[in-house]
């Protein structure tokens, strides 16, 4: 804005014009008509610093002109001059020492309040609010001003009077949304404007105090300046989704959040989980004590869940008794803060709400056959100080007097505990850190006895259990691969005995690492640097679902190496057996040695019972040899077809049934029949791998009684997905999804086997199919009770894969309900606000997991994350994996469109490709926003920003927010779908919001995605639109009056 100076010919012109308007005494009425002759048309007064002249003129006495302040009121209400230069003019006023001037000026700001706006150029709107800023540091001076007068002269009812008139303007001010967002503007604007405001406020705050009974309303003027300073319009954008327990019978996400986390993700780190359901608990509205209920009721439900594989009753006893205190406690630091001591009112609260769930907790207690709720309390008690003794004992006494079956429980005692039973993975605790402690030893023979230990059965499970639950199996597993690297190569002047023990030391750690690897994921045993003979052969030869793995035998199949290996395993001499062997290399060769007899059978050169007695001899060498044939032969098959592949299931098929009693005369190590048990288990999940999902035709009746209102067609899929898997399928995937859906949606209760079905689905089908065809599952509901149930449901599903679903949810997903052929699906009003709720749940869950890297895990017997420096060549990707890096191939070409540089701290590759795939949306709403009607994809929009505004952790992502999006769409908008001056401001010019709730500081809110120049147009874009909405706002009013 170019202002021309005070001795130009038309400044000159204007003064003459006020002096003659005075001497005539025009009537405001005349003034208007006489100053539109001198000003050229369609230009502002403000140019010519017609304000400034006139206040000047008016104000030069000791008391105002009033003739000549109407001349002001008029050129304002003609808007000759605008609000902001009236406002700028009388902020540069320093007559402080003429009250009834400085109460003129008052009385003048005071009644524009209530109509201030521009209607001017973006940059015009922007000085309006710089202006406003002004504005409130010269009221605060004139309150310093006539309160220091006031302490002087004791009594000044001048003073007293704009003392008030000033205070007035400042509440009109702080109770106008329009008004406090135009000043956040301004402060932003003019930081050092607002920086001298402030002290200026703390200096009349402190005059005011001790003003004693000299000024009168002095407490209500500090708390007018206190609201002032802390006054942030952008807080009042709040979630307005509130969770209501009393219509809800079960936060479903936040089930379906946890049956992932035991299932899929039992070694994560506590903390990041506590950070995923804090942040659950702001997207589903939870109180505090709804958050902490919510948490234990859905932990009681998982133990009550029917189980599809062994070890999964073992993990949920594990995460409710020893890993849900700590995330407990990591919550309540988290919320409380770090310095909070002592117990929780609300988890007090949660615990006695829970004690009054009788019927879940019977079923418990007789599943477990144990008082769960006891062993719970006695862990909070004991491992934190959230609950106090004699309140725990009081819901434990009522607890005995309620139940209908502990009375029975503790009388059959006696009959030994059951094996989930929590007193045993409680007492495994202890174990696992004595054991820690031993394997630090690098003495092999005293790490003997506790690796044997470790391969019986009956202790093995419990603790690998505790030591998953409570983030130590990572740890127990890299201290396994360290015995497991230095008893592979023999050492100098080793002894027989010495051999021995080596062998026994290679076995048990390399059984231990196969079963840890298949319960709880390859990543808590294959480290990123991939460094040992064990981690190497886990990454190549390790059957993992939708991987097709091709050992790299070829340097062993050299024939005399063949023989020479089967002469060893030969061998009766149990002191000949294992003395200098290089067990790396045997591992090689078993395979190499399967393959030549396997070829040799297949062209009947070798009876198939010699191949078998091959295995047994295997198998009695070291129990690790037949699971690098087991791998050998899991490969193959997946690579031939099926005639050919007969042969090689048959010998899994033995692998997994031929055990016997030993056969005394056939030298074997100690413990045989511990290890050659667990080399079954190893081979029977291997086998259930190669077939395609983890699908055990012994719990194919879990779901079976649930069947029996479906359709024939249904129960066919029904059996077919009961006794065989998704692979050998007829069924189009499609069907098998929505018949999944079907039986979990009327509970909403995720459970072991529909999660292990619509796991394989998403690897099978990959995240685009997978993503459209969940949400147009939950689309198909009508009413809103249905649709949050499907909301919440297909939120936890997409955590199966929280960053690939996302992007394939905003890049092909949402195109279709926007511009493709779902969007007739949209005709129900419902469905486009649960729509807008999923995919803003999901953006800001993608966001924080692409923040946390830690928190997504492989979930066990799926894909491992890709290596750095590329993946193995002998490791084929699934349909999933190719889809998602081509996915993300296309969205890394767009990323230079963002104003965030590569390499930003706290910025990966998935989150910028986060950024990008948000942006393609946001530019995509503002497509369809041009067509300038009210329609129900313009209704998603509304909702998709509505949603966004009030999510947290959406600073960045709002700053992604083309231009030209809101200007289509605010004046289409009525109530209640318009936006409030915060909302537009929040989504037009954001700010990261500051950690009010003692929540950990989130790294992506620190992610600058504008440069200086774009965060100063988005500050005048954001001027302009909020004069916009208060412009509509004014002429509504003005219609309304006209017509009333």
């Amino acid at each position: 804005m170019v202002l021309e100076t005070v001795s130009s010919s038309k400044a000159g012109t204007i003064r003459s014009l006020l002096i003659r308007a005075w001497r005539e005494r025009w009537s405001d009425l005349q003034w208007g008509i006489h100053i539109k002759t001198v000003l050229p048309r369609a230009v502002s007064g403000d140019i010519y610093h017609l304000a400034d002249y006139i206040l000047q003129q008016a104000l030069m006495g000791p008391l105002p002109n009033s003739l000549i302040l109407s001349y002001l009121r008029h050129s304002l209400s003609s808007q000759i001059v605008s609000y902001g230069g009236v406002i700028e003019s009388i902020s540069n006023y320093d007559g402080l020492h003429k009250p009834h001037c400085v109460q003129a000026l008052l009385e003048l700001m005071k009644s524009m309040m209530k109509s201030v706006s521009c209607r001017g150029k973006p940059e015009d709107c922007l000085v309006l609010a710089t202006a406003l800023v002004n504005g409130v540091k010269w009221l605060i001076q004139v309150m310093g001003w006539t309160t220091q007068q006031l302490l002087d002269l004791r009594k000044a009812p001048e003073h007293t009077t704009n003392l008030s008139l000033a205070v007035s303007v400042l509440q009109d001010i702080i109770d106008c949304q329009f008004l406090t967002c135009m000043l956040e503007i301004g402060r932003r604007e003019e930081p050092s404007v607002w920086s001298v405001s402030l002290k200026k406020m703390t200096e009349v705050e402190t005059l005011l105090a001790g003003a004693g009974s000299v000024i009168e309303n002095k407490d209500s003027y500090i708390k007018t300046l206190c609201q002032l300073k802390d006054q942030q319009p952008l807080e009042s954008v709040g979630r307005k989704h509130r969770f209501d327990s009393s219509s809800v019978p079960l936060c479903y996400a936040m089930h379906s959040i946890i049956m992932l986390e035991v299932n899929q993700h039992t070694t994560r780190d506590a903390a990041t989980f506590a950070q995923q359901l804090l942040l659950l608990q702001q997207l589903q509205g939870l109180s505090t004590m709804e958050l902490y209920f919510e948490i234990l009721r859905c932990s009681f439900i998982g133990l009550s869940s029917p189980e599809y594989q062994s070890y999964q009753e073992l993990k949920w006893v594990g995460f409710t008794f020893i890993k849900v205190p700590v995330i407990l406690q990591a919550i309540h630091v988290a919320v409380a803060g770090e310095s909070s001591t002592g117990e929780s009112e609300d988890i007090l609260a949660a615990i006695k709400r829970l004690s009054l769930l009788n019927i879940l907790l019977d079923q418990v207690d007789v599943q477990i056959n144990c008082n769960c709720m006891e062993f719970l309390l006695n862990e909070l008690c004991n491992k934190t100080s959230l609950l106090l003794e004699r309140d725990a004992q009081a819901i434990i006494a009522t607890r005995l007097q309620e139940s209908n079956v502990l009375a029975n429980i503790q009388k059959n005692d006696t009959q030994g505990a059951h094996p989930g039973n929590p007193s045993l993975i409680l007492r495994a605790q202890p174990p696992v850190s004595n054991i820690l402690k031993t394997l630090s030893n690098k003495n092999q023979d005293s790490v003997l006895p506790v690796m044997t230990l470790l391969v019986s059965g009956k202790s093995r499970d419990l603790l690998l259990a505790a030591a998953a639950a409570s983030g130590n199996l990572q740890v127990f597993a890299q201290k396994v691969v360290k015995f497991n690297e230095l008893s592979m190569e023999p050492q100098p002047g080793e002894t027989p005995k010495m051999a021995i023990s080596r062998a026994q030391m290679f076995d048990i750690s390399f059984l231990l690492l196969c079963h840890i690897v298949q319960i709880y994921g390859i990543d808590v045993v294959v480290s990123e640097k991939c460094e040992t003979f064990i981690e190497q052969w886990m990454r190549d030869n390790m059957p993992e679902l939708g991987k097709v793995k091709a050992p790299l035998i070829s340097s062993y199949t050299d024939q005399s190496a063949v023989e020479d290996f089967v002469r060893q395993v030969n061998i009766t001499e149990i002191d000949m057996k294992y003395n200098m062997v290089r067990w790396n290399d045997v591992c090689q060769m078993a395979g190499a040695a399967l393959k030549e007899v396997v070829t040799a059978s297949e062209h009947g050169a070798l009876p198939v019972q010699q191949v078998k007695e091959l295995l047994d001899r295997l198998r009695y060498h070291l129990c690790c040899l037949p699971i690098c044939a087991a791998a050998w032969l899991c490969s193959h098959v997946q690579v031939v077809d099926g005639e050919q592949a007969a042969l090689p299931f048959s010998l899994l098929q033995y692998l997994q049934t031929s055990l016997g009693d030993h056969d005394s005369s056939t030298p074997t190590l100690e413990n045989f029949k511990d290890r050659s048990t667990l080399l079954v288990l190893i081979v029977e999940n291997m086998l259930q791998v190669t077939k395609g999902g983890i699908h055990s035709s012994s719990t194919a009746n879990n779901s079976g009684s649930s069947t029996s209102g479906t359709s024939g067609k249904e129960m066919s899929i029904a059996m077919e997905t009961n006794t065989s898997t998704l692979l050998s399928s007829q069924e189009p995937l499609s069907h098998l999804l929505k018949y999944t859906w079907q039986q979990i949606f009327p509970t909403g209760i995720l459970n072991h086997k529909a999660l292990s079905t619509f796991r394989d689905l998403l690897r099978l089908g990959g995240t685009r199919w997978f993503v459209s065809d969940l949400v147009q599952c939950g689309m198909q509901c009508v009413f809103n009770s249905d649709l949050n149930r499907a909301v919440d449901l297909i939120y936890g599903l997409l955590h199966l894969d929280v960053v690939g679903c996302t992007l394939s949810l905003l890049v092909h997903t949402m195109p279709l309900y926007m511009t493709g052929p779902n969007t007739g699906d949209l005709l129900c009003g419902p469905r486009t606000h649960s729509l807008a709720r999923l995919t803003v749940m999901m953006i800001i869950s993608a966001w924080l997991a692409v923040q946390q890297p830690s928190a997504v895990k492989t979930e066990p017997g799926a894909t491992v994350s890709t290596m750095s420096g590329g993946a193995s060549t002998s490791r084929k990707r699934t349909y999933h994996d190719r889809e998602l890096e081509e996915m993300e191939a296309n969205l890394q070409l767009h990323s230079g469109e963002l104003a965030i540089p590569r390499g930003t701290p706290g910025l990966s590759k998935d989150g910028t490709s986060l950024l990008v795939a948000v942006e393609s949306l946001l530019k995509l709403m503002t497509q369809v926003s041009r067509a300038g009607v009210v329609s129900p994809v313009s209704q998603l929009v509304v909702n998709i920003l509505h949603e966004l505004i009030g999510a947290p952790y959406s600073h960045t992502l709002l700053t992604l927010t083309p231009p030209a999006l809101l200007p289509n769409l605010v004046p289409l908008l009525s109530e209640p779908d318009s936006f409030t001056y915060a909302q537009l401001l929040a989504i037009t010019s954001p700010k990261a919001s500051c950690n009010s709730d003692g929540i950990k500081e989130f790294a992506g809110d620190l992610i600058d995605a504008q440069t200086p120049a774009q965060a100063a147009g988005a500050r005048r874009a954001a001027a302009k639109l909020l004069c916009v909405q208060r412009n509509l706002a004014l002429s509504s009013v003005c219609n309304v009056e006209i017509a009333s």
